[in-house]
């Protein structure tokens, strides 16, 4: 009996001892894990983490921020048979434990002690939590389960059990980006939660389980296997009938990939939006933005498309650079799987894909491509591929394909006319900014060749010097101070003795000819340098300087020298200060300012920001308080018609005349070409469209010698306009009052005798219309000229 009675005690001590123990060692955990976990306040306030959408004008999707497409959704909103199946399959005594279920824990445990190399899990709802909201990892560990149990309870404590749930079914993976019940709805039947069945709503309730290799997509046998098993619980449990289940599990897969993916990627402006937007809101911004813009998706294709074709082809005009690498390929007959893992770092850059040199002969060239496939490049593929030597030479056309390539080099190609050919990824860059003259707002904007290889902006962030085709403002200058399209000016050198400089300087046009008297406008469409010096010393930089400024220019920065007449020295404008200056021409003499957002959403639509940028108004009420601003007047409209009408002659007759062949009479615009071509430009408008486009590299290095803004900008500003102006009717500008035409000695620039065979019409502001006693304004002959004489 004492024996029996100190059996008891000695039991009864050891299993105190083994719950003091226990509990010595949670508390030591619990003291040890608890720093390391986040406090159970913050999944009160968790933000989901929605995409930030941006889409053009017409609705078309652009870009996709985030990597998680989530479309939140209220418990209520939430199907009851997807809550129930959800809950008996992953956590049936959910309503009952306070984060953790012991019973589910204990036998666990003791099937680890048996067996273990068995993981099971015992992981509640509450549990799983932490781990898809990004706070704790997924991996297999003690440390992990002993802090989500931990953070379980803490949880439990802060959040009710409807507050738990709804958190989880907006969070939980589902496979294919798909986070949250309703983002999953719409990715595999391309419609709400609330009009899924049950057969489709046991589906989703059994993905989060394995959500990538367990979806219907990927897994269809293992998801249906879990599907059929999420229907018996709920039929265990009694949530639906034997009618219902029997119906349900023979139910065919119906699932399919229904996420609307990007319409136009357009990576330029998204990216510029998005920054914007991060300045503006910061991280929020990924809270469900909708961002609606101006872009017409269109004009953006038309823009990509100009760009990539005619950087391409000014690659192929100078020659081709070598193979991107070189691999060592065994002669004789092989298998080619081992040679497939030179591609798994080289990807495709627009239809540039990957290549890999096999073999060669006299004629053919053989290629493998990423997929396995081989290919043949037969020599008129190959033949542009004249060896490069430097930007104004090439070598010989290879008459042979030894000549240009060899076994082992790692090439890019692309396939053209059911053709393949040999291609190189350009160096050069370009950029494109299309907006709307009225309104500002940029209708397409392209920053580079290729997005995903440099990120830089060219079109909004690459100040480079215009050149000539910053004339028309000087010249538009030149007409506010009494000169006329008809004054003569006289195109010879001229010598600049500065004590500032070694030498003397001697500016010269690019031709490196004279044509002695010249008038003003066929100064501007032949874009003789001399004659907007000689402007530019008779009207004087300073007044000048405070004309531009009228068109938004920034001219702190800008030359007070004769570099100033010709777009040089310390000159620097993007491409999008370009296209505002040029569209006060196109738009009659406003200031517009230009933009890219048009309106910022939630995912509700409500409405978080819709500027009003001002516009020029026709039939509108300015400033009348119900609409968007009247942009301000800051070039007299004569000035401007007469601008116009000289940058119709560009096009017609001068540097521009590329731009016929869209056999438009409406048409108006500017070439640029800087010293050694560093930069070359053409800016161009419509009425309803200014379009600004520069070409050239990113560090400054000249292009070449026979590389011109009519060489390769041009031909971009006609491919782009081609489409965009496509069944827009020609509009030309109305004359206003106050201008006059008179008929005028082509020579001289003087009123022509009325039996004057060879007399042109040309405008004048009324005031300065010529009169039959009046000598025509002319510049002083060639002399040497101090610097000061530029003021």
């Amino acid at each position: 009996m004492i024996s029996r009675i100190r059996t008891v005690k000695y039991l009864s001590w050891l299993t105190c001892s083994g719950f003091a123990a226990l509990a010595a060692v949670f508390s030591a955990v619990y003291l040890y894990l608890d720093p390391q976990i986040p406090d159970a306040e913050t999944y009160r306030h968790y933000q989901l983490e929605t995409p930030l959408r941006i889409y053009a004008d017409k609705g078309e999707l652009l870009a996709e921020f985030g990597n998680r497409r989530l479309i939140p959704i209220e418990l209520d909103e939430i199907p009851q048979y997807f809550k129930d199946a959800l809950v008996y399959t992953e956590d049936k005594r959910f309503y009952e434990h306070g984060g953790i279920d012991w019973i589910s824990l204990a036998n666990d445990v003791v099937r680890l002690l048996f067996n273990p190399t068995v993981l099971t899990g015992a992981s509640t709802i509450t549990m799983q939590l932490p781990r898809n909201v990004a706070d704790l990892s997924r991996e297999q560990t003690f440390v992990r389960k002993f802090k989500e149990m931990l953070l379980a309870l803490k949880i439990e404590q802060e959040l009710s059990k409807d507050e738990i749930l709804e958190l989880y079914i907006n969070v939980v993976p589902f496979g294919k980006r798909a986070y949250g019940l309703q983002a999953a709805a719409y990715t595999y039947y391309g419609k709400s939660a609330q009009k899924l069945n049950l057969p489709q709503l046991a589906m989703l309730a059994g993905i989060p389980k394995r959500p990538e290799a367990g979806n219907p997509i990927n897994g269809p046998l293992w998801a249906t296997k879990r599907r059929n098993l999420v229907l018996r619980r709920m039929l265990d449990n009694q949530i639906i009938d034997e009618r219902q289940y029997g119906a349900a599990v023979v139910a065919p897969i119906t699932a399919n990939i229904h996420h609307r993916d990007v319409d136009l990627h357009a990576p330029y402006p998204a990216e510029w939006v998005r920054r914007d937007l991060i300045e503006r809101y910061g991280r929020d911004i990924y809270s469900g933005f909708v961002v609606h813009t101006t872009i017409d998706a269109g004009q953006q294709a038309a823009a990509q498309s100009a760009i990539k074709n005619h950087l391409k082809a000014y690659d192929r005009r100078h020659g081709y650079r070598g193979p991107d690498g070189r691999i060592r390929i065994p002669e004789g007959e092989g298998s080619l799987d081992p040679y497939l893992k030179s591609f798994e770092t080289r990807r495709s850059i627009g239809e540039l894909e990957p290549g890999l040199v096999i073999s060669t002969d006299e004629e053919d060239v053989h290629v493998l491509r990423s997929n396995g496939n081989k290919i043949v490049i037969s020599r008129e593929g190959y033949r542009w591929a004249r060896p490069y030597i430097d930007k104004d030479n090439r070598g010989r056309t290879p008459r042979r394909a030894e000549e240009v390539l060899a076994p082992g080099d790692l090439i890019r190609i692309m396939e053209k006319d059911e053709q393949w050919q040999l291609a190189q990824i350009p160096n050069i860059q370009g950029a494109l900014v299309a907006l709307k003259p009225r309104t500002g707002a940029i209708t397409a904007l392209v920053g580079g060749f290729d997005f995903s290889r440099n990120q830089y902006n060219h079109a909004i962030q690459a100040a480079r010097q215009p050149g000539s085709s910053f004339k028309p403002f000087v010249y538009s200058a030149a007409l506010d101070h009494g000169i006329t399209p008809a004054s003569v000016y006289l195109d010879a050198p001229l010598v600049f003795d500065d004590e500032n400089l070694e030498q003397l300087y001697r500016p010269r046009n690019d031709s490196g000819e004279y044509n002695g008297p010249t008038r003003l406008r066929e100064a501007l469409y032949r874009s003789i340098n001399l004659v907007s010096m000689r402007v530019l010393l008779e009207v004087g930089a300073g007044n000048v300087l405070r004309h531009v400024r009228r068109f938004g220019f920034k001219t702190d920065a800008f030359p007070r020298n004769t570099q100033l007449a010709i777009g040089g020295g310390t000159m620097a404008l993007t491409p999008l200060q370009m296209a505002r200056g040029y569209a006060v021409f196109a738009n009659g003499g406003y200031r517009i300012t230009p933009h890219v957002i048009k309106r910022i959403e939630t995912l509700d639509g409500s409405v978080i920001l819709e500027p009003n940028y001002p516009i020029v108004c026709g039939p509108c009420e300015p400033d009348s308080g119900t609409g968007p601003d009247s942009a301000p007047r800051v070039i007299d409209e004569r000035n401007v018609f007469i601008i116009n009408s000289m940058l119709r002659d560009v096009i017609a007759r001068g540097t521009g005349r590329g731009a016929r062949e869209l056999q438009r009479a409406d048409l108006s615009g500017k070439t640029g070409t800087t010293n050694e071509a560093a930069d070359t430009w053409f800016n161009g408008y419509h009425a309803g469209l200014v379009t600004s486009v520069w070409v050239g590299f990113s560090n400054h290095r000249p292009i070449g010698s026979t590389e011109y803004g009519s060489t390769t900008p041009l031909p971009i500003w006609v491919d782009f306009m081609r489409q965009a102006l496509k069944n827009t009717p020609e509009t030309l500008f109305a004359q206003p009052s106050g201008v006059v035409s008179a008929k005028i000695d082509p020579r001289t620039g003087r009123l022509a005798r009325p039996d004057q065979e060879d007399a042109i019409f040309e405008y004048f502001f009324d005031e300065d219309a010529p009169t039959s006693d009046a000598r025509p304004r002319t510049s002083s002959t060639a002399k040497t000229l101090g610097p000061e004489d530029i003021f």
